[in-house]
């Protein structure tokens, strides 16, 4: 075998050793993006699935409880904390707020944007362009995830505004006594 033959051969190798590399490489980049392509639809169905619970709860306070149940479904941990009068107070419970969900919460309620930090996130909840609660979570591990947890936000609060509205004409019961407009606080 001469020079040139063991310089093809030799080129063959290296270029079948490329070849293998990059279709292994092509190979788990098509895993990753089906993979990510399932989650997002996943996500997409359970966000639709919480739009729509939010959509069908019968009270005010049925609302906030299911919006706090869908932030859990995203961010593993959830809370809904009401404002009045600038105090804040646990949902449903009723109870003292921890302080560093307060100091969140307040921020979220006074700038009424969300306010994302490493340790948690709190998203304002917006009755007639007045902040009423605010959905305390574990931070966001994507922005997806972020997206959602202002999306859920901010339906609950037109259907808040929708329920309000629909009482106050008339057109429907008050629900019983827990949700962001009754004076038990």
């Amino acid at each position: 075998m001469d020079f040139d033959d063991r310089l093809r051969a030799a080129l063959d190798r290296a270029l079948a050793d490329v070849r293998a590399v990059a279709k292994a490489e092509v190979e788990e980049v098509r895993q990753s993006a089906e993979l990510s392509t399932a989650a997002f639809r996943g996500s997409a169905v359970r966000l639709s699935n919480c739009i729509q619970a939010i959509d069908e709860a019968p009270s005010l306070g049925a609302v906030l409880a299911v919006v706090a149940g869908c932030a859990r479904l995203e961010a593993g941990r959830a809370a809904v904390i009401l404002v009045k009068d600038g105090t804040l107070c646990a949902y449903p419970s009723r109870g003292e707020v921890p302080p560093h969900q307060a100091r969140l919460a307040t921020s979220a309620a006074q700038e009424a944007i969300p306010v994302i930090e490493s340790e948690a996130a709190a998203f304002p909840i917006s009755l007639g362009g007045h902040v009423v609660a605010v959905l305390f979570t574990a931070p966001p591990s994507s922005f997806h995830v972020q997206t959602a947890l202002d999306l859920l936000a901010r339906h609950a609060g037109r259907v808040l505004e929708a329920m309000t509205v629909c009482q106050i004409a008339g057109l429907t019961p008050l629900p019983t006594a827990d949700g962001p407009g009754e004076s038990a606080h």
